[in-house]
């Protein structure tokens, strides 16, 4: 039986049940301990058992030995009994000197029957601990630490390890002065540093944490030269003080799961249909260095295509994804290009492709924060909406199989620039689609979704950040809510909605479930990282939740369609938005916008109008 995963009211009655067996075995043995003779049930006097039952129950009771927490039983808690029985025991023996006329119990068993109980119960916590540690070992992660030094410093380190055990398990001890010899320290072993490199492969160490004053700088050197090849980390632990609040807080962080946060499991598909359409094929993804294009080339590169052709406008997010890419299985530079260049640079574009061959283009490049865009209304048209209409140019040029458009919510019922330019975008994919249909065998499919974890800009690593900085954590408005997704479900959906055969232009949006308060997601995050939420009715909590008020542009609640327009596709997380094929452009609108982009100042509401009116 795992104890640990009993609700706290059994764990109590347990404990209880427990303690009336050892009560009663106790009280059994102090008579033949006293009398010489085994007296059951029959030969004791009821009187004698309820008196003990009910003062050591309220004994316990009043002075909280059932709130202990048998997980983290230690010294304290030991002494803590020690005095309860010792008010058990005055107690008792107070009651028997004046109900000695009611009922007869020797004296001595008032002494005898008190030690008993405490040896027995004390020895049942004990076990019981080490129980509980036993069924938590299982669950150790394979972080194997060897700890450098032998001073209280470390010890202390131990025993908080010990107690956050998500963090690692300590395997032994580094004698870097040889003062011990064939010892150990709280059941850890001591080993020598002569025989250090054998011992680090023998019990497969993954970090070394270098006690206070363990080691010279020099020989500091010299261990990180002989461990360099052994992909071992090495911490400094200078000062017990800032070393051990790091690795408690570096536990809570690591113990949060992004599904525990938005509260359901993780998304699992079937990708056979998806790697039949990626394999062997010529694909390339716009805005490649992203949160959302660096996962589809990821997941594309994981399917075996011909060539991954990965094009971003910025140097460190192409350097930072071709380093991800090459630690992947199929990583090969005979499939992967790289190529820096901006989407709304049309001259560019067709150079640079003019012999390449393309039969896919997934298109993510753009600007998505909502703030900025409103802040720089020519930034975001020039990038979302000129890089798109660059980007069709040249799938028409090459006649492509399939055109993937990454769209958003925020494109639905648009209340800012990114919705604004995103549902231009979609509206471009369209006008595409109708006037090149008769000529070439294209798809054109646009997918929209909402927030994913873990994109530039998404509000759950802001919040992760700011529990680190130790809050306020920063919500708009109380009501706001949005969708929730992770990166690579997104991302895999998306490459699922690329392989359905429905119509050559199609329009998804992600099946997110319900939107979830931006202020739950806030407190789950406090609460999941070990902290407890500051607020009026609490005013002595950790991290505190701060309203700030809506962005310009923000909305409450976010829509994923227009109208109620939705149909089921063969995937559960896949809707058909069956919307109407109208792109509502007017002739001559890029040189309109055009033309807007290059006055002084832009007005943010002819933009609007010449987009949508």
């Amino acid at each position: 039986m795992n104890i640990d995963k009993l609700s706290n009211f059994s764990k109590k009655t347990f404990l209880v049940v427990c303690d009336i067996g050892i009560i009663t075995s106790s009280i059994i043995l102090a008579y033949f301990l006293r009398l010489e003779k085994i007296y059951f049930f029959n030969g004791i006097e009821i009187e004698v058992f309820l008196i003990h039952f009910v003062i050591f129950f309220l004994v316990f009771y009043f002075t909280g030995i059932y709130r202990i927490v048998l997980r983290y039983f230690d010294n304290y808690s030991i002494l803590k009994i020690i005095k309860s029985l010792l008010i058990f025991q005055a107690i008792l023996i107070l009651t028997n000197f004046l109900l000695y006329q009611v009922y007869y119990m020797p004296r001595s068993i008032s002494f005898i029957s008190p030690i008993l109980i405490g040896i027995m119960l004390l020895l049942q916590r004990v076990v019981m601990n080490y129980v509980i540690s036993i069924n938590k070992a299982k669950n150790i992660p394979k972080n194997k630490i060897l700890i450098f030094g032998i001073n209280n410093s470390t010890v202390s380190l131990l025993k908080n390890i010990r107690q956050s055990r998500v963090y690692g398990n300590v395997e032994g001890f580094v004698d870097t002065k040889n003062q011990y010899k064939k010892r150990d320290i709280s059941g850890i072993r001591i080993l020598k540093n002569s025989n250090l490199i054998e011992d680090i492969k023998k019990y497969k160490i993954s970090e070394i944490i270098l006690g206070p004053g363990s080691i010279t700088r020099q020989q500091k050197e010299i261990l990180l030269e002989s461990l360099s090849s052994l992909n071992i980390r090495i911490i400094s632990m200078d000062q017990i003080d800032t070393y051990l609040p790091n690795l408690i807080h570096k536990n809570a962080e690591s113990d949060i799961n992004f599904y525990d946060i938005i509260n359901r499991p993780q998304i699992k598909n079937n990708t056979n249909k998806i790697f039949k359409l990626i394999r062997n094929k010529n694909v390339v993804v716009t805005g490649g260095g992203g949160s959302i294009g660096g996962e589809l080339c990821k997941q594309i590169l994981s399917f075996k295509p011909k060539k991954l052709i990965i094009l971003d406008s910025s140097e460190i997010n192409l350097f930072n994804i071709l380093n991800i890419l090459k630690k992947e299985k199929n990583y090969s530079s005979q499939i992967i290009k790289i190529v820096l260049g901006d989407c709304s640079d049309k001259q560019f574009l067709f150079q640079k492709f003019r012999n390449i061959d393309i039969d896919y283009i997934y298109h993510t490049a753009a600007y998505k924060h909502v703030g900025f865009g409103e802040d720089n209304p020519y930034s975001i048209i020039k990038n979302n909406i000129f890089g798109t209409k660059y980007i069709l140019d040249l799938a028409s040029l090459k006649k492509i199989r399939n055109f993937i458009f990454i769209s958003t919510d925020k494109a639905v019922n648009p209340k800012n620039m990114l919705g604004y330019t995103k549902k231009f975008g979609e509206d471009l994919v369209r006008h595409y689609y109708n006037q090149n249909k008769s000529k070439l065998d294209s798809k054109f499919t646009i997918v929209r979704f909402g927030n994913v974890i873990g994109s530039s800009g998404s509000v759950i690593p802001i919040f992760l950040n700011q529990v680190k900085n130790k809050g306020p954590l920063t919500v708009t408005h109380k009501k706001v809510e949005r969708y929730f997704m992770s990166i690579p479900e997104a991302v895999e959906l998306v490459l699922h909605t690329s392989s359905f055969e429905v119509n050559r232009l199609n329009v998804y949006a992600i099946n997110m479930g319900k939107q979830i308060k931006i202020m739950d997601i806030a407190k789950r995050i406090i609460i999941l990282s070990g902290y407890t939420i500051k607020s009026p009715k609490n005013p002595k909590g950790d991290i505190s939740i701060k309203i700030i008020g809506l962005k310009k542009g923000e909305k409450i609640s976010e829509e994923i369609s227009l109208g109620e327009n939705l149909t089921k596709t063969t995937h559960s997380k896949i809707l058909l938005c069956l919307e109407k094929n109208n792109s509502k452009l007017k002739k001559g609108y890029i040189k309109k916008i055009d033309y807007i982009l290059k006055k002084n100042k832009i007005d943010i509401d002819e933009v609007k109008k010449t987009l949508f009116t």
